[in-house]
């Protein structure tokens, strides 16, 4: 996909958060600065809604806005020399949409929804002049940087398992870590291929042998529950 510009959608004013009814408040940088001197930084934050397929960042870029992920998963795609985009992470709730723009850097990964993903959204500019000169924004900031970066290095270090088993195995913890719950929407096999580096049947075949092996249990079509806190019991077969 040929994404040429930042498409963090302006046009649309969204909607006030609900922030005390939230799941994702104990992982949410907006959420950080205490109430209640703060509530004029809050009332600037607006949710959104995003189609599956839907750009909100775009590497190089430049953006106005700085997000939180509600509820939903996104890919990351990293564009090498004169080549397309190539999936190379998955990032779900309390994840940064936007995060090198307070500090007026371009956008290191393309973002796009493999789900129904909700994102609330602020001005960069109200980021940098209320809440970045507060400590514990910048604490939190950083913190989460780091954090999206171990989760970068996390998916990196999953491709080297030799096992595609294990791989699927990891893939689908590591999803489950960013949805916070050892339930969670599994994204298609298309999109699980495609930052595994394999085949859609592929993922298919060995996300069956799992729930043979009584590893993952499908609820549904789309959700799934794991059964084991880890993938060890893979290796130990």
């Amino acid at each position: 996909m040929n994404i040429s510009k930042n498409s963090l959608r302006t046009g649309g004013p969204g909607t006030t958060p609900r922030c005390d009814h939230c799941s994702t408040r104990g992982r949410c940088l907006l959420a950080v600065l205490p109430s209640p001197q703060h509530e004029h930084f809050r009332s600037l934050v607006r949710e959104r809604s995003v189609a599956v397929g839907e750009a909100v960042e775009t590497q190089g870029a430049h953006g106005q806005v700085l997000g939180v992920v509600k509820v939903g998963l996104l890919k990351g795609l990293r564009r090498g020399p004169g080549g397309d985009g190539k999936t190379i992470m998955l990032a779900g709730k309390g994840r940064l949409v936007g995060f090198t723009q307070p500090f007026g850097q371009p956008a290191l990964l393309s973002l796009l929804a493999i789900t129904p993903t909700r994102i609330c959204e602020l001005p960069v500019q109200a980021v940098n002049d209320i809440a970045m000169p507060q400590s514990q924004f910048q604490q939190a900031l950083y913190r989460i940087t780091a954090d999206f970066l171990g989760c970068m290095a996390d998916w990196s270090r999953l491709l080297r398992e030799d096992s595609y088993l294990a791989k699927v195995c990891a893939a689908l913890h590591l999803i489950a870590a960013e949805e916070g719950h050892h339930a969670f929407r599994i994204p298609s096999h298309t999109e699980l291929a495609s930052v595994l580096g394999t085949r859609r049947e592929t993922v298919a075949r060995h996300i069956a042998i799992l729930i043979e092996r009584g590893l993952l249990r499908k609820v549904d079509r789309w959700h799934g529950v794991l059964i084991t806190p880890d993938c060890s019991l893979v290796w130990e077969r």
